[in-house]
């Protein structure tokens, strides 16, 4: 007898995000950038929540506020961005994220 584990349930639904801000993603080459990822915030740790049950976490450095992902073998490659948000990719997948969101919560 096989077991396995998924992210979805038995019927193949994708589980909803974990409660976070809203922000821009496109999971996989050629997919357009949609509010569909959502972002949690632990200490350090930057986490986006992929629509599909998949995530990213980075580190965030608190002096330059540099983000350097915790996962994978894929470097995190700057794509610039708008005024007052960072965007980036890591592998195929592409994420712009506002600024005031990646402030360090206050102590």
């Amino acid at each position: 007898m096989l077991a396995g584990c998924s992210g979805a349930g038995d019927s193949g639904d994708i589980p909803p995000p974990p409660p976070g801000r809203e922000v821009d993603c496109a999971i996989g080459a050629g997919a357009a950038l949609s509010p569909v990822c959502s972002l949690e915030q632990a200490g350090n740790d930057v986490i986006i929540h992929h629509p599909d049950g998949g995530f990213r976490r980075l580190a965030r450095d608190p002096a330059t506020g540099t983000l350097t992902p915790r996962d994978g073998a894929d470097p995190l490659v700057s794509e610039g961005g708008g005024e007052g948000a960072v965007a980036f990719a890591i592998g195929a997948d592409r994420y712009s994220i506002p600024l005031r969101l990646l402030a360090p919560a206050p102590k």
